[in-house]
């Protein structure tokens, strides 16, 4: 890609996460300026950088991602990762699986608004049944008996929606602490802040901040035989989890019924056009997929029958 064109996206990149801060910072009472900006903006950033796609990476800003990863890499072995460990080690499964079962009913009014803007019914009935279900008889969420009647959980968000409507994903980047994102994602996470109940009536930061911090546990909790599988197991680490992220995000959009999986590329080191081409090579050693219970497993017969 010629520089001159990776220079363009990086600053539209840039601009819009510098443009995302002062909107938080000072149009807070503003929910209709803020929708009208991102809306205008992200349309601007997707014309200006919608040729990256054609690479099969999907990553121009490679060089800075992969400083960032190696910095979020440290942390997460220093911090977040013996978290993690320790709240499996000394937490009983049942009050684990209540929190992970919690987590979710919180983000049930966002999951049923983005199946409204989807245009799928089914989906925002099966979502309200949860709700409600869930809610009356579950103890505010911590039980999972909609699941047990077959009423399944279905994540949604506003990146998926994007991705309904046609928008393509935009270049891959690599955020300090909260990991991989691409643009589509990284703008459906701030439209989704409006229809959570917890930032637009609770407004309470310190209730906010809680909820994100036993979302985050929970998550790498989840995480940690994957992740410790897939960097023990790949050439390229850095790759390994681009290549997860992006086959996750394609799978729940498509709610399981997508394409084939990605690969987890095998990357040798013999040379940047050679390791160019293995990145984007679909053949691989190792495949990701996710079990019936939603979980992520590695290898070649991991099962793509996703029930979220």
């Amino acid at each position: 890609m010629p520089v001159v064109a990776v220079v363009h996206c990086r600053a539209q990149i840039g601009s819009f996460f510098v443009l995302k801060a002062v909107i938080f910072s000072g149009l807070q009472n503003s929910p209709i300026v803020k929708a009208l900006v991102i809306a205008l903006f992200g349309a601007v950033l997707f014309s200006g950088c919608a040729y990256v796609e054609e690479d099969l990476s999907n990553d121009p800003l490679e060089e800075v991602n992969r400083s960032i990863f190696d910095l979020n890499n440290e942390l997460d072995n220093s911090v977040f990762e013996p978290v993690a460990q320790a709240y499996v080690e000394n937490v009983p499964d049942t009050v684990r699986f209540a929190v992970n079962n919690f987590v979710k009913f919180l983000k049930t009014p966002v999951t049923f608004v983005n199946n409204v803007l989807q245009g799928n019914v089914d989906g925002a009935g099966n979502t309200l049944s949860r709700f409600l279900v869930n809610g009356i008889t579950g103890f505010a969420g911590m039980a999972d008996v909609a699941a047990d009647s077959g009423v399944h959980h279905v994540k949604e968000d506003f990146g998926q929606t994007l991705a309904v409507w046609g928008l393509g994903e935009g270049p891959y980047i690599m955020m300090p602490i909260l990991g991989p994102t691409n643009v589509r994602d990284g703008i459906g996470k701030f439209v989704d802040s409006f229809f959570d109940p917890f930032s637009t009536v609770v407004n309470e930061p310190a209730v906010d901040w809680s909820r994100r911090v036993l979302a985050g546990v929970d998550t790498r909790a989840e995480l940690l035989d994957v992740l410790d599988d897939l960097e023990r197991t790949s050439l390229d680490y850095y790759a390994a989890i681009r290549s997860l992220y992006r086959q996750r995000r394609s799978d729940e959009i498509t709610n399981g019924e997508g394409d084939a999986p990605l690969p987890v590329p095998n990357i040798s080191f013999d040379g940047e056009d050679e390791k160019r081409d293995n990145r984007q090579s679909n053949e691989a050693k190792s495949i990701i997929g996710f079990d019936d219970d939603g979980k992520m497993r590695i290898g070649a017969q991991a099962s793509l029958q996703v029930t979220k």
